[in-house]
């Protein structure tokens, strides 16, 4: 008597991919539980580009595909026919829920445009490409998408975003021009920052987003505190943030108002978890009330006084009081 289809796969997801090949060749039925196995993650690395050409011309085949990974050396010789097939595979691929695309950025044209096509299922995105029209007209595609990193290049002329595109954004990490354009409207709580300058203005335009944001990770140029401060205001319901400046601060990290002054601004947000502006970390506690863990202490002038051997400087270049 013929095997339940479910206790087949149930059986055969745990089998290593030699043997889902061997699978494969037993007859039809088990043949399309091992395809439906082996191509559900698909990785497309140097040595495996091929596979690609394999998924375009066998759409059965890139239906299975969930999880999709291609990277394309910039020094590797591609042809323009590759990365057109890649694109057709893409289009195969109706059931993607994770896309991670690293490919040289003027490539951005594999994102399929046919105007039909529809990823309802896709939830993650990352691709090294800017907010350019291509990744403009592909994100109108895909209305689940909950995590969206894009490359930190110089960003393209302006091209408008509908506003219907991206509805369940949560996640968004790349330019600072990019996250004003997309965060606005959106629910995103998470904002990395991977290029560009945090400042008040920008701050504000990120504040719009319509869910509370609650991790920040960005750099400025100036001065952290009105930052911070703005921060306070406009995103009460932070948890985490970790701000860089590329201001010299090297006199200000021994100054002890201008180390107070951060705390205050800090303290100001109620549900803050942990913070690091330039090195310095806080930590609380919010289990029972809030309880400050973890804060950066001035360090002595005189490199001879015992209370610096309290100190240590870490590798990510945080600063610990022990």
């Amino acid at each position: 008597m013929a095997l339940p289809l479910e206790l087949i796969d149930n059986v055969c997801f745990y089998l290593p991919a030699q043997d889902l090949l061997a699978v494969a060749t037993a007859n039809s039925v088990l043949c399309a539980v091992a395809q439906r196995l082996l191509f559900r993650e698909v990785s497309v690395t140097r040595g495996k580009l091929p596979v690609a050409l394999t998924l375009s011309n066998k759409p059965h085949l890139a239906r299975h595909v969930r999880v999709f990974n291609v990277v394309v050396d910039p020094a590797a010789n591609v042809l323009p026919a590759y990365y057109r097939a890649l694109s057709t595979a893409i289009s195969h691929m109706r059931e993607l829920m994770s896309l991670s695309i690293t490919v040289p950025a003027h490539h951005s044209s594999i994102l399929p445009s046919d105007p039909r096509l529809s990823f309802p299922r896709l939830r993650v995105l990352q691709a090294s490409f800017t907010l350019d029209p291509h990744v403009v007209r592909f994100l109108a595609k895909a209305p689940g998408l909950v995590a969206l990193t894009l490359d930190h290049g110089p960003d393209p002329p302006y091209s408008e975003i509908p506003q219907t595109s991206i509805p369940q954004l949560a996640s968004f990490s790349g330019s600072s021009k990019a996250a004003q354009r997309l965060i606005p409207g959106r629910p995103v709580s998470s904002i990395f920052l991977s290029s560009g300058d945090l400042t008040e203005d920008v701050v504000s335009a990120l504040s719009m987003s319509s869910a509370p944001v609650s991790t920040l990770d960005a750099t400025t140029t100036s001065l952290p505190l009105p930052i911070l401060e703005r921060l306070a205001v406009v995103m009460p319901k932070l948890e985490k943030i970790r701000l860089t400046t590329t201001y010299n601060l090297w006199d200000e990290f021994f100054n002890t108002p201008f180390i107070q002054n951060i705390k205050n601004a800090l303290m100001d947000m109620d549900h803050l978890k942990s913070a690091n502006v330039s090195g310095m970390l806080w930590k609380w506690l919010t289990k029972d009330g809030r309880v400050l863990t973890n804060e950066p202490h001035i360090p002595s002038l005189s490199f001879d006084d015992d209370h610096d051997v309290e100190w240590a400087h870490e590798n990510n270049n945080s600063y610990y009081h022990h």
